[in-house]
C-alpha cells in the first residue's frame, strides 16, 4: 500500500504494527533511537535502571551510525514518563515509541528502503498504520516522520494528511493542562488532543466527531489503539480518505490505488466530508 502511495512523498516512511500477543501485564515495548558510539547502550541501561525499569530483552539494529533498538522492560505504568525523560536526557538516545502490543518503525527515505532495512513484511500482527511523507513545514528527520505517538499513552499511533490551521490555539490549550510537545508538527498535536479526551473518558468515536468541530483546516487522519482504528475527514472534505471493506480485511488510504491491491473482494468508497468511521477488533 505504501509503495503505491510513494509518489505522495519521499521524505520518510514509517509503520506502527500491533502484535497478536503483546507482552506481559507489567512489561512494555520501548523503541529507542540511539547514536552508535561507545557508551551509548550503557547510558540507556543506566537510565532505565534509574527509572526503576528491569530490562527483559534487547534487540539491536544498527544503520547509518544509529541504533534502532527494541527493548522489552518490566516497569510500573506510572513510571513510563520518567523512563522517557531519563533516556532522552542522555543526549545519546531518544524514545520513538512505547507500547504493550505496538511498535513504531520509521526512518527517512522510501517505503522500499524501510522494508529492506527493517523487514516489515515479516512482522505478524492484527492491524497497523503506514505513511509516506512529503514535508511542507516541519523538519525532515525520524522524529518528524509518521506515525506519531503520545509517549504518555502506550499503544496509540496516528498518521495524518493535511494541516491544522488553528494549531497554536489548540496547542496552547493543551500545554496549559501539562502536555509537552516534542516537535512543531501538527500531527503530534492531534495525538495529544485525542489522548487528552481519552483521559476524560470519551470514546474514540466521540473524540473523532469532536475533532471535526474543533480542528480547523484541510485534513484527514487515521488513529489506532490496541483494539481499534478510527478515521476522519475534515468537514469541508478538502483532504481525501477512502476505505476498503472486505470479508477478511479492512483498509483505508488516501488514494484508491493503494486499496486496489486487495482485488475485487470488497467495496471501496470515499469518506464524506466530516464523516467518522471506527473499526473495532472482534
Amino acid at each position: 500500500m505504501m509503495e503505491n502511495l510513494q509518489h505522495r512523498g519521499k521524505d520518510s516512511a514509517g509503520v506502527a504494527v500491533y502484535g497478536r500477543e503483546g507482552v506481559q501485564d507489567d512489561e512494555y515495548i520501548i523503541k529507542i533511537f540511539t547514536k552508535d558510539v561507545v557508551g551509548a547502550l550503557s547510558k540507556v541501561s543506566t537510565a532505565l535502571a534509574s527509572a526503576g525499569a528491569d530490562i527483559r530483552s534487547i534487540r539491536i539494529n544498527t544503520l547509518r551510525g544509529f541504533g534502532f533498538d527494541k527493548y522489552i522492560v518490566r516497569i510500573h505504568k506510572e513510571r513510563l514518563s520518567d523512563v522517557v525523560e531519563r533516556i532522552n536526557a542522555t543526549g545519546l538516545a531518544k524514545v520513538i515509541s512505547i507500547g504493550k502490543k505496538m511498535e513504531i518503525i520509521k526512518d527517512i527515505g522510501l517505503a522500499e528502503e524501510l522494508e529492506k532495512n527493517f523487514k516489515i513484511s515479516e512482522m505478524i500482527g492484527t492491524h497497523g498504520l503506514g505513511h509516506v511523507r512529503f514535508s511542507t513545514e516541519s523538519g525532515v528527520d525520524i522524529f518528524h516522520a509518521h506515525p506519531f505517538q503520545s509517549l504518555k499513552y502506550p499503544d496509540i499511533a496516528l498518521v495524518h494528511n493535511g494541516q491544522i490551521t488553528n494549531y497554536w490555539k489548540i496547542r496552547e490549550k493543551l500545554e496549559r493542562t501539562g502536555v509537552s510537545f516534542e516537535t512543531e508538527n501538527d500531527s503530534e498535536l492531534i495525538v495529544h488532543y485525542v489522548v487528552e479526551m481519552i483521559n476524560k473518558g470519551y470514546s474514540l468515536e466521540e473524540i473523532l466527531r469532536n475533532s471535526v468541530k474543533e480542528l480547523d483546516g484541510p485534513f484527514s487522519y487515521i488513529i489506532s489503539t490496541s483494539d481499534s482504528i478510527g478515521m476522519v475527514r475534515d468537514k469541508l472534505g478538502l483532504r481525501p480518505l477512502l476505505i476498503f471493506e472486505g470479508e477478511k480485511i479492512k483498509a483505508a488510504a488516501s488514494e484508491e490505488s493503494a486499496l486496489r491491491i486487495f482485488g475485487d473482494s470488497g467495496r471501496i468508497r470515499g469518506l464524506r466530508p466530516g464523516e467518522v468511521v471506527c473499526w473495532k477488533r472482534n
